[in-house]
């Protein structure tokens, strides 16, 4: 009875040593695929784990969970889910204003022109701001329509290159935009985070130490109970034996 439980408190210490925390859960494939390769690539030992249906999870070590967490902030993971036209205008059954429309149509397009920009190499965020043509009806006035873009990325990221376009884009996706009303401002992105080794190549910590020593105990108080119950069954068959000859 004794010799089982101190097997259960080895093998509680042995799980208790290798503890991991979900960092975030209910991701995509994609997304979890992105988040483990910027961990690893930041020195942390990030895993990617399937959780069916409720899509996947990534997990990393106890102690670097704080430091994984400011890491994927910095990093503006998971990527911002933006909706499409279809979307925005989809399931519509009741009759809405023309100032509720103007608001909608404002709201898809911004959505639209972030996503797309948010596809292009080294940008981390991109945020797109529409203003519609306003026609006030009791002054007459007109407002013109006008966008500001913002876009956070890393360094040497080809959109340093690419304002001009983002202006012309942003122009012609909105009806009757004129290119001079298009502000682009760009932020670059500086990692705040201190960069450790990389799991793979680490040297083994005092964690890990124990952690072989706990295993080599359980094999071998495995084994010496291997050896005690084979004793125990022998002892048991000499006693059947001898009572079968006395008979």
């Amino acid at each position: 009875m004794l010799f089982r439980k101190f097997l259960l408190v080895l093998f509680s210490i042995v799980l208790l040593s290798g503890c991991r925390e979900v960092l975030y859960s209910g991701l995509s494939e994609a997304d979890a695929n992105e988040m483990v390769y910027v961990l690893l690539n930041r020195g942390v030992d990030a895993k990617k784990e399937s959780a069916g249906k409720a899509g996947f999870s990534v997990t990393v070590d106890e102690e670097n969970f704080t430091r994984s967490l400011e890491i994927i902030k910095e990093r503006s993971l998971p990527r911002v889910k933006f909706q499409s036209l279809g979307t925005v205008f989809s399931g519509q059954g009741m009759i809405s204003s023309q100032l509720e429309e103007q608001s909608r149509l404002a709201f898809a397009i911004s959505q639209e022109l972030s996503n797309t920009f948010s596809k292009i190499d080294g940008v981390l965020d991109a945020r797109v701001h529409v203003v519609l043509m306003h026609n006030e009806q009791g002054t007459g006035l007109t407002t013109p329509p006008s966008a500001s873009v913002f876009i956070r990325h890393i360094q040497n990221s080809p959109v340093i290159d690419m304002i001009s376009g983002i202006r012309e884009t942003t122009a012609r996706a909105v009806p009757g935009l004129d290119i001079s009303n298009v502000s682009v401002v760009l932020e670059t992105f500086k990692e705040n985070v201190v960069i450790t080794s990389r799991p793979h190549s680490k040297n083994p910590s005092p964690g890990d130490y124990l952690m072989y020593i706990l295993v080599a105990l359980c094999a071998s108080a495995f084994t010496v109970l291997l050896f005690l119950l084979k004793g125990r069954f022998g002892k048991k068959k000499d006693l059947n034996d001898g009572e079968g000859g006395k008979s």
